[in-house]
């Protein structure tokens, strides 16, 4: 540590010009840091923002996907389902849940409600009567991660008929 006494005017001070220039520069690096931080945050990086929100679909199958790719644990989440007309059969629509998703998940509430639900050895089915079959409409499935990490799933008419989607959960 290299310190010298330099005489200024009537005082003589003790100053480690290079140790201050590192302070220096982890304050700037220190400041970048929490910048970046925060801007991550408003992009939605950490659940709620821009970034947070996609989507899924496959050409094959007459459904799609609305979803937020990160989310907090045990905090409320949704999975939009949209069904297009093509997806009615006499005027209900089967959507069947993976196990896996069901497993992490809590079910807060679905809107409308199914008309009624069965449970397969892969995953659980609902019932929906669609009130303009040849319209179409949206699903809401509300739900809260019962575990952090990747919280994958699938969603379609049968297991083989599905589109697979991923959340993030941060803790």
């Amino acid at each position: 540590m290299a310190s010298s006494l330099k005489r200024l005017g009537d005082l003589e001070i003790n100053q480690d010009l290079e140790f201050q220039r590192r302070c220096w520069k982890a304050q700037r690096i220190g400041w970048t840091m929490m910048a970046l931080l925060a801007l991550s945050a408003l992009l939605g990086l950490f659940g709620g923002g821009p970034f947070s929100h996609t989507s899924a679909d496959d050409p094959s199958i007459p459904l799609s996907i609305k979803y937020e790719r990160l989310g907090r644990y045990l905090s409320p989440l949704t999975l939009t389902v949209h069904v297009t007309s093509g997806a009615s059969e006499d005027g209900k629509v089967r959507l069947w849940f993976s196990r896996d998703f069901l497993r992490e998940v809590q079910i807060q509430g679905i809107t409308p409600k199914p008309e009624s639900a069965e449970i397969s050895a892969s995953g659980a089915i609902y019932i929906f009567r669609l009130a303009q079959p040849d319209q179409g409409g949206d699903v809401i499935v509300h739900f809260e991660a019962q575990a952090i990490g990747p919280l994958r799933g699938k969603v379609g008419h049968t297991e083989s008929r599905s589109i697979a989607f991923t959340h993030w959960i941060y803790p």
